[in-house]
């Protein structure tokens, strides 16, 4: 005498709780089948995210360039050396202020276009399902710039982190190698 399931629905495969459904227990270590990921589609997503945030760095690396124009301009003697502070001190040559500027222009310059190189072949990588450390380190070095890189690190983590995502890529290393 089975009773019908609770709400018209139909009972699970292994017979649910002996109570609810009148069903058999299921076997000692049974674990229901694991429901079917996206991993390649999210890895996928996050290849082209990374080839976007890639140009979004390459482009503000450019912007690095602008500090090395006003450092040129100011180090270029246009300016002349300002007058003796009230207390004697000299002021800062301009020579000393532009170069300066250059030098943070310079650094910001060659920080941003690493980091996009390193984003676009963390982005190439993950299209191909290969080099995943590199594709974490790149994630950490990502979650720095906040909001954008600080959302695709978390995402490329959380993704490369599953154990499916483990196998698929031990997968593409086995087929290849």
């Amino acid at each position: 005498m089975n009773a019908p399931p609770p709400y018209g629905g139909s009972p699970p495969p292994y017979g649910g709780p002996p109570q609810a459904y009148g069903g058999p227990l299921p076997p000692p270590g049974f674990r229901p089948p694991a429901p079917p990921t996206d991993d390649a589609s999210h890895l996928s997503v996050l290849a082209i995210c990374h080839f976007v945030y890639s140009g979004f760095l390459g482009l503000s690396s450019l912007l690095g360039l602008v500090y090395v124009a006003i450092g040129i301009f100011f180090a270029s003697s246009v300016f002349p050396t300002p007058p003796p502070t009230a207390h004697g001190a000299p002021g800062l040559p301009p020579e000393l202020i532009g170069g300066f500027f250059a030098a943070v222009g310079g650094f910001i310059t060659l920080f941003l276009g690493a980091q996009a190189v390193l984003v676009l072949v963390s982005g190439l990588a993950l299209r191909k399902r290969r080099r995943r450390t590199l594709s974490f380190v790149a994630a950490c070095i990502c979650c720095m710039n906040v909001p954008l890189g600080t959302a695709l690190g978390v995402f490329t983590l959380v993704v490369l982190s599953r154990a499916s995502v483990k196998a698929l890529y031990d997968q593409v290393a086995y087929y290849e190698g």
